[in-house]
């Protein structure tokens, strides 16, 4: 299948683009550099928690001292951060888990790393606050710490440096090592796996490149221990295009570890995600087919063809952006209508010097590819563009707050007019996506 083709033939008769698109030319006063507030009034139909959650995944929080002091509780202290996003300062203090709005959103903000105009995190008598430049925002809270935290594998590996967690999702990364790195090909906006040393020294040196299917398997068992609180297991990790065909060996290992997970499960499938490379047809069945995993998610990162070889050189590289859009396509043969997922890092298409230089060709990009992507039984879903600090895109500028409330808008009417919801990826398993968080009042 072209799908290149396929795009063509459905560009100029895509409804939900057009009335999207309409009557929304211009970003208002101030250039589109609204503010929180001003957008709430501007676009009532949306939330003041998504809205709000938007701008802290673009901008970042910062633990005031005695916020960071009430964080190394036993109720909130996760892991140490890494340095590898925008430069940690070396403090060995622990930092919490994603942040808690008031009516349940979860936000993945990035406590302790470094931001160019961030939130502010207070601890007033018993409870945290956010603020923003000196105003009180909104009460908030942290995901509690949870209980396998602290606790080590058979082998004595520290079971976090295993697998983290979000308030109801186990992340597991078995492979730390991203591949296209090592020919300067990885994607520009990316800064994953830069930090393995450091890594290692956080966990007693026991973070490897690859973990070991067992670890994974007395993990995921203790962590299920806990009551109510993990409801979904997330697999994801840097590129192996190792084998013959390209990534057979990360298609084998994944299999492994996925066949070990499933021993703490009775049922054939168990609640589950991995975010991958795309691979072959004959590979997503083998790993349907041999595993019990029930959702899966090649990332097509950006939709526009010419950049997406810009901005992703090592998947235009490995196979190429049409496989990529074909692999999507071909695991909903598979998994079935709405089991599989691709995500976009949205606002990485305006990055300098070849991308978009509106936000409105970024969006009709962007929604277009909704559209695509939705007549075919995939829900697309869009992630909020950081320029991290060991980032080939380091220091470029995100759209305003604006772009990113127009694009869930517009994002979450087109999945729903297609009959499509976000279950692996909604606000309880994932966080990260404010499109998905509007299908919540649906």
């Amino acid at each position: 299948m072209n799908c290149t083709r396929s795009l063509g033939i459905l560009t100029g008769r895509v409804f939900w683009l057009n009335k999207i698109m309409k009557g929304e030319n211009r970003m208002g006063k101030n250039n589109g550099k609204l503010g929180v507030e001003e957008l709430v009034s501007k676009y009532p139909d949306i939330s003041r928690f998504i809205i709000l959650k938007l701008d802290v995944q673009k901008r970042g929080i910062e633990l005031t001292e005695n916020a960071q002091e009430a964080v190394q509780d036993s109720k909130y202290r996760f892991r140490p951060r890494s340095a590898a996003y925008s430069g940690d300062d070396g403090s060995k203090k622990a930092n919490p888990g994603p942040l808690l709005l008031r009516d349940g959103t979860t936000v993945l903000s990035g406590a302790g790393l470094k931001y160019e105009d961030p939130y502010r995190v207070h601890h007033v008598d018993g409870k945290f606050f956010l603020f923003d430049k000196g105003k009180k925002i909104e009460e908030v809270d942290f995901t509690p710490r949870p209980d396998y935290y602290g606790k080590k594998t058979s082998r004595g590996v520290p079971m976090e440096s295993i697998a983290s967690a979000r308030p109801q999702r186990l992340d597991i990364s078995p492979y730390r090592y991203c591949h296209f790195w090592d020919t300067g090909d990885q994607c520009k906006y990316c800064a994953f796996f830069t930090d393995m040393e450091e890594q290692r020294q956080l966990a007693d040196k026991n973070f490897p490149k690859v973990i070991d299917p067992e670890d994974i398997y007395e993990t995921v068992r203790e962590a299920l221990k806990e009551p109510g609180r993990i409801s979904q297991i997330n697999l994801t990790a840097g590129a192996d295009y190792s084998g013959d065909p390209p990534f057979e060996n990360e298609v084998n290992r994944y299999i492994k570890v996925l066949q070990a997970i499933g021993r703490n499960f009775k049922s054939r499938r168990f609640p589950s995600q991995l975010i991958a490379p795309a691979y072959t047809k004959r590979q997503i069945k083998r790993i349907y087919d041999e595993t019990g995993l029930s959702s899966y998610c090649p990332d097509i990162e950006v939709w526009d063809e010419k950049l997406f070889k810009w901005i992703c050189p090592g998947k235009e590289k490995w196979l190429g952006r049409d496989h990529w859009i074909k692999s999507a396509l071909d695991a909903v043969e598979i998994f079935g209508k709405g089991n599989v997922y691709t995500n976009f890092v949205a606002g990485a298409e305006t990055a300098k010097p070849y991308g978009f230089k509106t936000i409105d060709e970024a969006l009709k990009s962007n929604f277009e590819a909704c559209e695509f992507f939705s007549k075919h039984g995939v829900v697309f879903l869009s992630l909020v563009w950081r320029p991290w600090k060991s980032s080939k895109f380091a220091g470029q500028k995100q759209p305003p707050l604006e772009y990113y409330v127009r694009l869930v808008k517009g994002l979450h009417e087109i999945r729903k007019a297609h009959g499509l919801t976000s279950d692996n990826d909604d606000y309880k398993h994932c966080g990260n996506h404010g499109d998905s968080d509007l299908e919540r009042i649906d």
